[in-house]
């Protein structure tokens, strides 16, 4: 298949196999990962002609992402927040909605 047609076709894929990686890794940036990951492995792969690129490529992120996940609990990812976890900070002298301060939102990736 010829490259253009190849990029063009993994472009339309490309929503759906990051859907699958995010529901896999749910972390965005794990996901893009996976699919780069993916459209590296295509552009490599020289074997039989593929006949269902869609089901290749969901084959393909999908073991990238077991891949991901087993690497994950082989380093024994930590958090670097040491509060994360801990019990939430409670002022007692608090009396009104003045003196409260919005806490720094953030997202936990798995």
């Amino acid at each position: 298949m010829d490259e253009q047609l190849l990029a063009a076709e993994f472009e339309r894929q490309r929503p759906r196999l990051f859907a699958v990686a995010m529901r896999a890794l749910g972390s965005r940036a794990d996901a893009d990962d996976a699919v780069q990951e993916t459209w590296l492995r295509l552009t490599r792969y020289s074997g039989e002609p593929i006949e269902n690129l869609a089901g290749w490529l969901t084959r393909v992120v999908g073991r990238i992402c077991i891949d991901m996940l087993r690497s994950r609990t082989a380093r024994a990812e930590s958090m670097l927040d040491p509060w994360a976890d801990g019990d939430p900070i409670v002022a007692d002298d608090v009396e009104g909605t003045d003196d409260v301060v919005a806490a720094p939102t953030r997202s936990v990736s798995r």
